[in-house]
């Protein structure tokens, strides 16, 4: 069995080329969704997988690509989803070939979500919490193998959005690597409940001689701190799973320890080894 399994979400682009349930080889960008038009988009995946061209037999997708600013919308599928049901729920593109599938992603009354559905239930949790850090950061309640619950925060969004296109820009125009600082901590602390304040605050100490580099580590806190807090209103739970970068991961491990909730990130592998179990499932017609 050879296919592309494909990683496509609201920032990013990810491919991995699978044979034989073995990744070959691997292709990571910044070109997201939201950096094509709408029809672009099946351009841009001809060209970026043509380095593959003839040695896969059909794809298989996840995350925004089925969105509508991706390459084809699919309703996304209702709770509760495991495995076996996003095996079923899987749409193959019209008139694309190698034949495409989309994994449509799972939905809510208030919430939707693309990609992280796949991401959560390849983590290995049978019961469990498990979180995604990131442009809009998913919490993840599986019960017996599958998603029951899910809440959504735009937390990665709301800071790229005030960074560079409020009046915090100036404040916050760090290039120094985020650290869990004092400033972070505090911004942790802070009163979520008066958050608009608060935002506002970091203009003014910025003004009053707070340094950039603190000012953006405060806004981290602060927004990741008022995500966490929010959230343990639903989700009772004092461990989780993560899936992150090692980067955000190692962010959200001190955030979360601050609030009392044991986590770790799980194995980079995961998505693929689900990529493969998700394709033996399912009789693929190109």
């Amino acid at each position: 069995m050879k296919f592309v399994a494909i990683d496509w979400g609201t920032s990013s682009f990810r491919a991995w080329l699978i044979e034989n349930d073995q990744v070959i080889d691997h292709i990571e960008t910044d070109k997201g969704v939201k950096n094509f038009t709408s029809g672009s988009h099946a351009s841009y995946l001809d060209e970026v997988l043509r380095i593959w061209q003839s040695k896969y037999d059909f794809i298989v997708s996840i995350g925004m690509i089925g969105s509508n600013i991706g390459l084809h919308e699919v309703v996304p599928s209702p709770l509760p989803i495991g495995l076996t049901s996003l095996s079923n729920s899987l749409v193959k593109v019209p008139d694309f070939s190698p034949a495409l599938f989309i994994v449509p992603g799972a939905s809510r009354p208030g919430d939707v979500m693309r990609g992280e559905e796949s991401q959560s239930l390849s983590a290995g949790v049978a019961n469990g919490l498990v979180i995604s850090p990131g442009t809009h950061s998913k919490w993840v309640e599986i019960k017996d193998g599958r998603i029951t619950n899910f809440q959504t925060y735009l937390t990665g969004e709301l800071f790229e959005l005030l960074r560079n296109h409020s009046t915090l820009t100036k404040a916050t125009q760090s290039t120094k690597k985020l650290d869990t600082s004092q400033d972070f901590v505090a911004g942790l602390n802070a009163d979520s409940s008066d958050l608009l304040h608060q935002l506002f605050s970091i203009r003014a100490n910025w003004i009053q001689g707070k340094s950039e580099d603190a000012s953006r580590e405060y806004l981290s806190g602060l927004l990741i701190g008022s995500e966490i807090k929010s959230a343990m209103r639903s989700f009772h739970a004092n461990e989780a799973t993560l899936v992150a970068s090692k980067y955000l991961g190692e962010i959200y491990i001190f955030a979360l320890a601050h609030f009392g909730i044991t986590a770790k990130v799980v194995n980079e592998r995961a998505l693929t080894d689900f990529f493969v179990e998700l394709a033996k499932k399912v009789e693929f017609k190109s």
